[in-house]
């Protein structure tokens, strides 16, 4: 986070409706609701960088303008005109690379001075209340009521009001502790006005009725609770509150006159596991939202988040898993089940089911040795109770299907790399990789975005080299925390040696080699895992980037059955990732391990390199011989006697079909035959690919495709062939200058 300096003549206030003001006290107005909508994200994350997408979405959600970037500049430009202060114009909102933030302190925003007291609160027991009363009497009503973004509101008020809420509960336990419940009985019914479902709260002023002697109203209080409960969400109070109920009945709530005493409800024991949340948890927001939707309202009472190794699946749950924890008050079970943790083997299920039921009370020599009595003890422990099960890094459906509450008001969060497809009833979120907007928003929360500012190209090459995998970030990062000195084009550059990146991606004990090693490991306890992983090390020869069945075929010397059958394998422990049937990709961190594990097949690379060259020669042939039989000289250059038959294509639509999935592959393809030193390969290839290329319209990868050729003929000193290659070389030219006249045209009719 970047530190902080007062920004002296304007004050921001965001714990209300926002207000701008001057040191004076004179308002200063944003005619503009967009303006308001952007000071006040920015607002919410003080001295961070908030990137031009978050920001675009809060301003206009899916009703974008044309030209959304250009909308925002303009509203920005004129927001920090009127924010700006002096002679020289200085403005507390500054661009920072990929977005922008604004300057603030505790002096100049109450947000912060709010959480200044509550920080100070928590490390000062003698003074916490009364430093609680200084923070809560900076809330002025509702948050940013004057703002309309959906988004905003939905996502960040949301969490702020929660923040609130946990202080008001934490200042009111203090409270009752001290005997004060009459004086605190009204500000506890606006509150739980505020907030009717939240059972602490309803608990608290029960507690706070009983001290005044009102026993009858906190009876009433509960009951109101319970029907709301049961109207609304079809569910019945928790465990704590209704032993609150109780006590108060009996009449045997504690007096709770003395800081020795303690309040029946805030204090019931209650499994409490969550670790802390992410401070620097960044985007996921959709998916966020998704999983609170449906497990807060009900929709579903099991979510699964999976996605590769580094890829964030832990944050992601945390964070939703504290923002749950309130409307699951009878406590938050927390286990890491080792699934894809090095060096550990994964929990057995029965050892799963002995340490939740631990959590919950149960003598460990009372735990049977048989997974099934010991799930159904479980299953009767939670039976009307509403928990909150977090069981992350799940290895797959057969180790948790036993540690799964059987009661409709539990919700259970899971995370695996696996996509657990066969978890009855479960709603799945699978994550894919960061935008460079998150990533770069991500770096700057870890670094410093004054410290980004200095260097955006150099920033942008490190958040590129981490190919948009948080893990990988908060690597680069915690090197360039731990070596202040280091200006970032340093490790941009060692980053973007290939050789070296894997080994400069680790810090302390995490390391992204780490993380594909683990999945690696575990797919060689796989049935077929051995043949799995040799076709993985093997795809680390192959320069391509978009991996078709019948490519890894050759590479692999299979049929391409067993091809198909070992890259879903792959696909299913995401070592690969599968966009459409029969094609797959690799991460470019993953495809720089794959290479570190191809060294060990150094007999066979030769001959595999060589099988995937002659499929493509052999296969672009026969579709050149489809597509155009007078073009027949054109497979006639070249090998003349293929070691990979290639493709079966049916016909001209085949071809084209394969030309225009293959046309990513195709330059790399021509350049990996190139660095072979095979020379005669390479112009076989690069004749027939740029034959493929133009008849799809492709010329500028026409074009390199030609430039390879000309490259190696230069090499033969062979003028024939030299000709030949300049020639072909020249015509994806003439249809580009074609095209840009056509297009020029164009646009002097539209005027």
């Amino acid at each position: 986070m970047l530190p902080a300096r007062s920004v002296g003549v304007i004050r921001f206030r965001v714990l209300g409706p926002l207000e701008v003001v001057k040191d004076g006290g004179a308002p200063i107005r944003l005619p503009s609701g967009m303006q308001r909508i952007a000071l006040a994200t920015l607002l919410l994350y003080p001295n961070q960088p908030v990137g031009v997408d978050g920001l675009i979405e809060r301003m206009w959600g899916d009703d974008t303008p044309d030209d959304p970037r250009g909308a925002l500049h303009t509203h920005l430009t004129r927001l920090r005109r009127t924010l700006s202060t002096g002679l020289d114009g200085t403005s507390p909102i500054e661009s920072s690379g990929g977005g922008y933030l604004v300057r603030a302190d505790e002096d100049s925003l109450d947000l912060i001075e709010f959480r200044d007291l509550a920080a100070r609160g928590r490390s000062d027991s003698a003074a916490e209340k009364s430093l609680l009363s200084q923070a809560l009497a900076l809330w002025r009503g509702p948050v940013l009521a004057n703002v309309a973004s959906d988004a905003l509101h939905r996502d960040e008020v949301a969490e702020l009001e929660e923040e609130h809420r946990h202080a008001q509960e934490r200042w009111f336990e203090l409270a009752l502790r001290a005997g004060e419940g009459a004086a605190i009985i009204s500000r506890l019914k606006a509150a739980v006005t505020a907030s009717p479902m939240s059972e602490r709260l309803t608990g608290q002023l029960m507690i706070a009725l009983y001290q005044a002697g009102r026993q009858a109203e906190a009876l009433e209080a509960y009951e109101a609770l319970r029907v709301m409960l049961r109207d609304e969400l079809g569910l019945e109070p928790g465990e704590g509150i209704r032993q609150a109920h109780a006590q108060v009945l009996r009449q045997d709530v504690p007096s709770l006159a003395g800081d020795q005493q303690r309040v029946a409800v805030a204090h019931v024991p209650v499994p409490a596991e969550l670790p802390a949340k992410v401070a620097t948890f960044t985007g996921r927001r959709p998916q966020a939202r998704a999983l609170l939707d449906s497990l807060r309202d009900g929709h579903t009472t099991v979510a699964a988040v999976s996605g590769p190794g580094g890829i964030g699946k832990s944050a992601l749950a945390l964070h939703v898993a504290h923002r749950l924890a309130d409307v699951l008050p009878d406590g938050q079970l927390y286990l890491d089940l080792n699934g894809s943790t090095p060096d550990l083997p994964p929990l057995e299920p029965a050892e799963a089911l002995r340490r939740l039921l631990r959590s919950l009370g149960v003598a460990p020599d009372a735990v049977s040795a048989e997974p099934g009595e010991a799930a159904r003890l479980l299953r009767s422990l939670t039976a009307g109770r509403r928990m909150l099960f977090l069981l992350d890094n799940v290895r797959d459906v057969a180790q948790v299907r036993d540690l799964l509450p059987g009661g409709a008001g539990c919700r259970v969060l899971l995370t695996s790399r696996r996509l657990l497809a066969d978890l009855d009833g479960a709603e799945h979120v699978q994550l894919d990789v960061f935008s460079p907007e998150e990533s770069y928003e991500l770096l700057g929360r870890l670094v410093g975005a004054g410290r980004l500012a200095a260097e955006p190209h150099a920033a942008a090459q490190v958040v590129q080299h981490c190919g948009g995998l948080p893990l990988a970030v908060h690597i680069a990062a915690t090197r360039l925390v731990s070596r202040p000195a280091w200006p970032i084009s340093v490790l941009a550059d060692r980053l973007g040696a290939q050789h070296r990146r894997m080994n400069e991606l680790r810090a302390g004990d995490r390391a992204i080699r780490a993380t594909f090693t683990t999945s690696y490991q575990q797919l060689q306890t796989e049935h077929h895992g051995a043949a799995a992983t040799r076709v993985f090390d093997l795809l680390g020869l192959f320069d391509g980037a978009d991996l078709g069945t019948d490519t890894v075929a050759a590479l692999a010397g299979l049929p391409a059955e067993r091809a198909w059958q070992l890259l879903e394998l792959l696909a299913d422990v995401r070592l690969l990732q599968t966009h459409e049937p029969g094609r797959y990709r690799m991460h470019h961190l993953a495809r720089l391990f794959a290479h570190e594990r191809a060294a060990t097949h150094g007999f066979e690379a030769p001959h595999a390199v060589r099988r995937v060259l002659h499929y493509f020669l052999a296969t672009a042939r026969r579709a050149v011989r489809l597509l155009n039989p007078h073009a027949e000289w054109r497979a006639a250059i070249g090998p003349t006697a293929p070691v990979h038959a290639g493709s079966q294509l049916a016909g001209p639509e085949a071809a084209r079909e394969w030309a225009e999935a293959e046309a990513p592959n195709l330059v790399a393809v021509v350049r990996q035959a190139a660095e072979t030193r095979d020379d005669d390969l390479t112009i076989g290839l690069a004749t027939s690919f740029s034959y493929l290329m133009l008849d799809r319209g492709r010329w500028d990868q026409e074009r390199q495709i030609r430039r390879v050729a000309a490259h190696v003929v230069q090499r033969w000193d062979d003028p024939p062939h030299q000709a030949l290659a300049r020639a072909d070389l020249g015509a994806p030219r003439g249809h580009l200058v074609v095209a840009l006249r056509a297009f020029t045209a164009d646009k002097a009719s539209l005027g």
